[in-house]
């Protein structure tokens, strides 16, 4: 039935002989606007994926800054465990002076040679106050220098009270060089006042994970630290005029 209705339409048998005759044409007009659709429609979408892209790289440059930035002076860490250390090594050396321990004596010289000395009761007591005192002192020293350290290599300090703590802790162990004992004076000497920074100093490469040579600068800081400490301590009694 429909062939036979198409049949009867008016020129239906001429479009079937020249369907190319009766094909639509394509307005020229039209053509050249597609790709201008297509343009605008791809400029429309870039923004987004431009955006997306510039977070991208923000946050990458972000994470490499992150990575680039050094380590800090003092890793966050729990400073219990080194108060704990600091406290028996300073009561070890508190008990030791007031049992009169004769390796903290000074050897003395007599006609018979070279004599360790027995320490009366005020030596005892003056030697447990001298080490109350020393230990804060020597302790600020040393968080001054590894500050000076922090400020020079431009490192942040990171935990403060870790900071305090592994200080205290490297003191009070460096402190127990006062028991080695020695019949030579100079070398008791020696062992007071040089070993004991020195051995401070070496704890630090551990404690902080230091390099050798930064532990050194950081010691020379903490010499200087003592010394300002003395000087103001001095001044104070000089004003004073005790």
């Amino acid at each position: 039935m429909t062939d036979a209705r198409n049949e009867n339409l008016p020129g239906s048998k001429d479009v079937d002989k020249h369907p190319d005759t009766y094909a639509v044409e394509a307005d020229p007009a039209d053509l050249t606007r597609a790709p201008l659709i297509v343009s605008q429609s791809r400029a429309k979408t870039a923004p987004a994926s431009t955006v997306e892209s510039d977070d991208s790289d923000d946050l990458d440059a972000d994470d490499e800054e992150h990575e680039s930035l050094p380590p800090p002076i003092s890793r966050a860490t729990d400073p219990r465990m080194w108060l704990i250390i600091a406290s028996v090594c300073a009561a070890l050396i508190g008990i030791s002076w007031l049992a009169g321990a004769p390796q903290l004596a000074l050897p003395v010289p007599t006609t018979n040679g070279m004599m360790i000395p027995e320490l009366s009761l005020g030596d005892r007591l003056g030697g447990a106050l001298r080490t109350l005192v020393f230990v804060p002192l020597a302790t600020l020293a040393a968080v001054f220098g590894l500050l000076s350290l922090a400020f020079i290599h431009q490192r942040p300090v990171g935990d403060v009270r870790a900071l305090f703590a592994k200080c205290l802790a490297s003191v009070t162990i460096a402190m127990l060089v006062w028991l080695v004992p020695s019949e030579i004076r100079i070398i008791k000497q020696l062992l007071n006042v040089l070993v004991v920074p020195l051995a401070a100093t070496a704890c630090w490469v551990p404690m902080f994970r230091l390099h050798p040579r930064d532990a050194a600068v950081a010691g020379g800081f903490a010499l200087m630290g003592m010394m300002l400490l003395v000087l103001g301590a001095w001044i104070v009694v000089w004003s004073t005029g005790a």
